[in-house]
């Protein structure tokens, strides 16, 4: 491509940007801080899955950046021998620029190189929506040079910013109005563009990011194979799985067939596995393991009747929000679930501070929590050495004491708009 072409497109890219910034309602993300913390000239990789609002947010960063969308087809013909024109062409629309942003970079061949080269002179943000393509290729070329991110979908805290909505609860018709509100973020998800659109735009984007980021990106050949598998694992949120039960349902070949799907629908940001703990590395990657999926309204969106389960909806928003608390605040802390031969705990956190577990119930009263979730709770409290423990409730505040062991019961609300201020120790709750 010649400057005067690179010129055209950036310029039509940018108009395009601008008038989406002006039309829409756009929302500080939470991940911004922990970008701005060392924004430099270096390489700054922004993973997360499609339409999570990457672009939205490396574009709104202090200062002018020259954007650049490589999923246009109008830059088809771009190539890595072409960056300098783009950094020309750059120059010459806009006379200055203070960072650049590479928007799904990984459509050009060889581009680590063209990042190589760029991040010397500027901040030099690539977004992509595929975490092992792109840290593979950072880690082979780029050698540790660079600062990784994930951005994913709307915490609770951003779902109300977007929707006007004060988080700040003083009166019960404080409290009544939030629950509401989550009440719809659980139906609708955090997905920015799918409170516009509604389920049609889910079930695209479901699709989109299965054909997209998984089946042309790896060049799987059993197609329909691959989507049964992702059904089944979206069908079965907030539940445990095996590699080997998958393959015996869908009569697949071998089971690394499987763990390779499941890696490459994980690298897509579509599902997450979550390990069982154990104090034994090894058992830790031969255990079994709970699936969670990506948006609680794109499982509404996309499996029947989900919404009966509000008790499986519940615990997979608990696991996004722990997700975004490594993410954007916490990298060192270690998610897994806990079960043995009695019962289960949904999630044990554990960072060089200590330990949280976290038991997830539908209960809007202390007659409604099943005995099972506290003795389940209590078991665990007592193998881990804590004095406390945390049952995430749907409307319930309270706590159940046994000994010197204390759970304590918070509303699922009141925890999401408090889960960063709430960070643990050895007896403490998350």
């Amino acid at each position: 491509m010649n400057v005067e072409e690179l010129k055209r497109v950036l310029a039509d890219q940018w108009e395009t940007l601008r008038e989406k910034l002006e039309r829409e309602n756009i929302v500080e993300r939470e991940l911004r801080g922990k970008i701005l913390e060392n924004f430099s000239p270096t390489a700054h990789i922004i993973t997360g899955p499609r339409r999570s609002g990457k672009s939205v947010l490396s574009a709104t960063l202090p200062g002018r950046p020259l954007y650049v969308n490589f999923e246009d087809p109008a830059m088809a013909g771009f190539s890595i021998g072409d960056y300098k024109k783009l950094v020309q062409a750059g120059y010459e629309l806009f006379g200055e620029f203070d960072y650049v942003v590479l928007d799904e970079v990984q459509e050009v061949e060889s581009w680590e190189r063209m990042v190589s080269a760029l991040r010397e002179s500027y901040p030099t943000i690539v977004t992509g929506s595929n975490a092992r393509l792109l840290s593979r290729e950072f880690s082979t070329y780029l050698t540790g040079r660079y600062l990784s991110y994930t951005l994913l979908p709307f915490s609770f805290r951003e779902f109300l910013a977007y929707r006007g909505t004060e988080p700040e609860v003083r009166t019960t018709k404080d409290e009544a109005r939030i629950k509401r509100a989550l009440i719809e973020y659980i139906e609708r998800g955090g997905f920015p563009e799918a409170l516009r659109f509604g389920r049609e735009y889910l079930v695209n984007l479901y699709n989109d990011i299965i054909t997209r980021d998984v089946i042309v990106r790896y060049g799987v050949r059993n197609v329909r194979e691959l989507k049964e598998v992702a059904f089944y694992l979206f069908s079965n949120f907030s539940a445990r799985f095996t590699y080997s039960k998958v393959k015996n349902t869908f009569g697949i070949g071998n089971v690394e067939t499987v763990k390779n799907y499941v890696e490459y629908l994980e690298s897509a940001y579509l599902v997450f596995e979550l390990p069982k703990f154990s104090f034994k590395p090894k058992e830790v990657l031969r255990g079994d393991k709970k699936v969670y999926a990506i948006d609680t309204g794109m499982l509404n969106a996309v499996v029947p009747k989900v919404s009966e389960n509000i008790g499986r909806l519940m615990e997979n928003v608990v696991f996004l929000e722990l997700l975004r608390l490594k993410h954007y605040r916490k990298p060192s802390i270690e998610i897994y679930h806990y079960r043995d031969s009695k019962g289960e705990v949904d999630f044990v956190v554990r960072d060089e501070g200590g330990t949280g577990l976290i038991q997830v119930t539908y209960a809007s009263g202390k007659d409604e929590i099943a005995p099972r979730e506290l003795e389940n709770l209590f078991r665990a409290m007592k193998l881990f050495g804590m004095k406390s423990g945390t049952l995430i409730t749907w409307d319930y505040s309270g706590e159940v004491e046994r000994g010197k062991l204390k759970v304590k019961a918070v509303p699922l609300w009141r925890w999401l708009l408090n889960s960063y201020v709430k960070l643990f120790n050895s007896n403490s709750d998350l």
